[in-house]
């Protein structure tokens, strides 16, 4: 099973009781991320992560997936620089890392485990532009489901740019 990860949703309209409590601090990334992910979390989403000889990791999204969400900018940042780019899955049970390097048009992945889950196989090579359109997919959907929900989430940044980049000019 190759890496990938995804956001299902339910389709038409999403409703969510979440998503109209005040935000505590708008200019707080991490904490953002969190209650979007809390958001999603409520109207139904799951979340899809699986490799390494998993097919599926079992991540929730309330608290799981907010560990990737909240490192996405800094992992596509390190890619777009042909940088050594890396994921640390810290949710206790999990517990592992990804890192990601380039190698012509791939991306070596490589998994490391700190819980007694051992990944066979350790290292995994992904299409280059397919990892960043599952990226790109990744933030695209998570911003769409928090406008979706009238989260006021999605009118900060970088959600909001998120979305932007699929409007055509």
């Amino acid at each position: 099973m190759p890496f990938e990860f995804r956001i299902s949703c339910p389709s038409g309209s999403v409703a969510s009781s979440i998503a109209l409590e005040p935000l505590e601090d708008t200019a707080d990334y991490e904490y953002l991320v969190m209650q979007g992910c809390r958001i999603l979390s409520d109207v139904g989403c799951s979340f899809h992560i699986a490799g390494f000889g998993s097919t599926d990791w079992s991540f929730d999204v309330s608290y799981d997936m907010s560990t990737l969400i909240e490192q996405v900018p800094a992992l596509v940042e390190s890619l777009k620089l042909n940088d050594t780019g890396k994921v640390d899955f810290y949710s206790q049970g999990v517990e592992r890392s990804i890192t990601f390097e380039r190698v012509n048009d791939s991306y070596e992945i490589r998994c490391h485990s700190r819980t007694s889950w051992k990944p066979s196989p350790s290292v995994e090579y992904a299409n280059c532009a397919s990892m960043e359109d599952m990226l790109d997919k990744l933030t695209f959907d998570f911003s769409m489901i928090l406008e979706r929900a009238a989260s006021e989430i999605s009118t900060l940044e970088p959600f909001r740019s998120w979305r932007r980049a699929h409007e055509s000019p």
